[in-house]
């Protein structure tokens, strides 16, 4: 069945200023200068109508449980694909997925970052999935708690960031 997931934040940026932020050539890089995770660009393509594809590599977080620790492959490095469309009515949508290679495990969904009043806000919905019996309950709680967590802690870089 799986964990869903979702979070959102507000910018005072406006929706192209917001998305040139986390789809810029320069992401990856700040964030592993700001939240250690190593994150490397593996690819960054842009398309008809400013459409971006943002593929990044990155260290798992610290602090993995023991009866997941045996699942993760010796380098735990899990890819994050975005996959944001042009702009639409003054929005942006996309598709987001991770994968970590060797795991039993699926993450993935949508994104969107659409106008407020005072600037912008930035939606992130998905799923986590893991095929492990007995326990992957308990990791698929896991998992998405620490992407709810990893976005809050983006959420802030990005404010600080357009700062």
């Amino acid at each position: 069945m799986g964990k869903r997931f979702s979070s959102s934040f507000d910018s005072q940026a406006g929706v192209e200023g917001l998305f040139g932020v986390l789809t810029g050539p320069d992401w990856p890089a700040t964030k592993a200068a700001h939240l250690h995770d190593d994150s490397r660009t593996v690819r960054r393509d842009v398309g008809p109508g400013g459409a971006v594809t943002l593929v990044v590599s990155r260290a798992l977080p610290d602090g993995v449980p023991g009866f997941l620790q045996k699942f993760l492959p010796r380098d735990p490095r899990a890819t994050q694909s975005d996959v944001w469309g042009p702009s639409e009515g003054g929005e942006r949508h996309g598709t987001w997925s991770a994968e970590l290679a060797g795991a039993p495990a699926r993450l993935g969904g949508t994104m969107r970052i659409e106008p407020t009043a005072d600037g912008s806000r930035y939606i992130i919905e998905g799923e986590v999935k893991v095929g492990i019996p007995l326990i992957g309950g308990r990791a698929e709680a896991f998992i998405a708690a620490q992407v709810v967590r990893l976005a809050a802690a983006e959420a802030e870089l990005v404010r600080s960031t357009l700062a």
